[in-house]
């Protein structure tokens, strides 16, 4: 049968074979794969899904990690205002400063990992994280706590970009959601739990130094496990076989390959690598043990140098723009419990010790485990659903549905911690509300990468290197910003403003949901000429 094509747009993909599904209901073996899988044996895409998932588990370790240490001295405040004699503005300004590097850092480390591979990039900042904790476990002062922060923002900085282009490169378009859940809960259960063991760490241990000692201990082995196991994953796809291509075949594609789940070794009798190579079995190359720190990838360092300022322009995609204060304020939200429930619960009425305040963190760690699920497989199988009933195409909008509760209960979880605890009620109250919030991050973070890696995909990079600015100056400037907001307003009042902002920013999802589509027709050409 000849193929029939239609002019699509960038990020819509015919992505299950309607021809083959029987009663109107689809399988697993009538889903398309995209990004079609290339002959080259070291291509990602090929690869056992054993082998995806450790890479995947490496992901999650590494986020997990970064997302403690780079959180967790919230709880310690108390102490390190004692000891340094200090104001909170202050430390807020080593954690305004930290949030800042880690946005501005990734327009360095992202083209970087496009020249000379992920590896390089995750491996080089893990050192730079090491000499963070070096400086504030031996700081004196308030300065070199600042400094200290700094260079952990640098550091740091690439576990809030790379790992979600990681999951691109490896995995296909209808896993993305789940797998970048999975990449979110890890970034959420080192950011809840980091401050649990703080507080542990701090009450048992006999000083707060030692937090930052165990930073360093903790990174000092995901460094290792990096080095000795951590594969390459950064891979050039031409682009009839990349997910920008604007002619798609709308019947006659042949279903999914059978390669998805043991490698190579098998393929299904209808699969297709590529146009020149039908039927035709390609080995995969070998797990490879300490691998080679980098890889030179093709390009001039003019090419580099576009990358790094391109972030700066793709912020004009509406998308772009939207998804980097959505994911923010998300953020930001989480840093403003960070750094207010230390001075909130260590006083009257609640006069808790570290460690309990720490112990408060369990409530948002379950509400990101919820939101988790809910923003990875359950998104999936919603975006498949609605891509059954519109033909087989997938739009990247179809997404965006589960803002739509999330738009209800993220506000409402923040306006639910600040009124309770600004009346003393009792601890379980706020602990709600912070629950509530952790359920908005994963939820946030996990749908919005998503939804801009299926508009985006073939500029992956410079996309959520966009986002991840955004986002972070966004949660400079609210960090630094929330103690004067405070003792301004109260803290009832803040809360119930920071409520309404995030209805305001989260519920603008409806808008894309109407208008997405054509927002991506106007934005075509633009990303054809940057992906070319």
């Amino acid at each position: 049968m000849p193929l029939v094509e239609d002019e699509l747009v960038p990020g819509t993909v015919y992505i299950l074979n309607e021809q083959d599904t029987v009663g109107g209901n689809y399988s697993r073996t009538d889903i398309i794969l995209r990004p079609s899988p290339s002959n080259n044996p070291a291509d990602p895409l090929r690869w056992p899904k054993w082998r995806k998932l450790y890479a995947l588990s490496m992901v999650v370790v590494y986020s997990a990690i970064m997302g403690a240490v780079t959180n967790w001295d919230g709880v310690i405040y108390v102490n390190v205002l004692m000891e340094y004699n200090t104001t909170t503005m202050l430390l807020n300004v080593g954690q305004a400063l930290l949030i800042l590097m880690l946005g501005v850092a990734n327009m360095i480390f992202t083209p970087l990992s496009d020249k000379l591979g992920r590896r390089f990039v995750y491996l080089s900042s893990m050192a730079i994280v090491l000499i963070s904790h070096l400086v504030l476990a031996l700081s004196k002062n308030i300065s070199s706590y600042i400094v200290g922060h700094t260079l952990l923002g640098i550091g740091a900085a690439p576990f809030e970009a790379l790992p979600a282009i990681s999951i691109s490169d490896i995995f296909f378009a209808h896993e993305r959601g789940t797998m970048l859940g999975g990449y979110v809960f890890g970034l959420a259960f080192g950011s809840f739990v980091g401050p649990i063991c703080a507080g542990y760490i701090a009450v048992n241990q006999g000083s707060w130094r030692w937090v930052y000692w165990w930073g360093l201990i903790l990174s000092a082995a995901v460094l290792f496990l990096m080095f000795a196991t951590m594969e390459e994953t950064c891979f050039i796809r031409s682009d009839e076989l990349s997910e920008s291509s604007t002619t798609i075949p709308t019947t006659g594609i042949p279903s999914k390959l059978g390669v998805e789940e043991n490698g190579d070794q098998k393929k299904a009798d209808n699969s297709q690598v590529s146009d020149e190579n039908v039927g035709e079995v390609f080995p995969v190359a070998n797990f490879r043990f300490l691998a080679p720190a980098w890889k030179l990838f093709p390009g001039t360092p003019s090419d580099l140098v576009h990358k790094v300022w391109r972030p700066l322009t793709v912020s004009r995609f509406p998308p772009v723009l939207w998804c980097g204060i959505n994911y923010g304020t998300c953020v930001s939200w989480l840093a403003v419990l960070a750094t207010t429930v230390s001075e909130i619960f260590s006083i009257a009425p609640y006069n808790m010790k570290p460690n309990a305040v720490g112990l408060l963190f369990i409530a948002p760690l379950i509400g990101s485990l919820i939101g988790a699920y809910f923003a990875g497989p359950l998104n999936d199988k919603l975006s498949l659903f609605l891509a059954h009933r519109n033909s087989g195409f997938r739009e990247p909008e179809f997404r965006l549905w589960a803002f739509l509760p999330t738009s209800l209960i993220l506000p409402g979880g923040l306006i639910i911690y600040g009124v309770t605890a600004a009346r003393g009620l009792p601890w379980i109250a706020p602990a709600v509300g912070m629950g509530m919030v952790g359920f908005g991050l994963s939820v946030g973070g996990g749908v919005t990468m998503a939804y801009i890696l299926d508009c985006y995909k073939d500029i992956a990079g410079e996309v959520v290197t966009t986002i991840i600015l955004i986002r972070n100056v966004i949660g400079f400037g609210i960090t630094f910003g929330i103690q004067p907001w405070i003792n301004g307003m109260g803290l009832q009042n803040t809360f119930v403003v920071v409520g309404l902002l995030s209805f305001v920013v989260t519920g603008f999802s409806m808008f894309f949901i109407w208008k997405g589509k054509d927002l991506r027709v106007i934005t075509k050409q633009k990303y054809l000429s940057y992906h070319c």
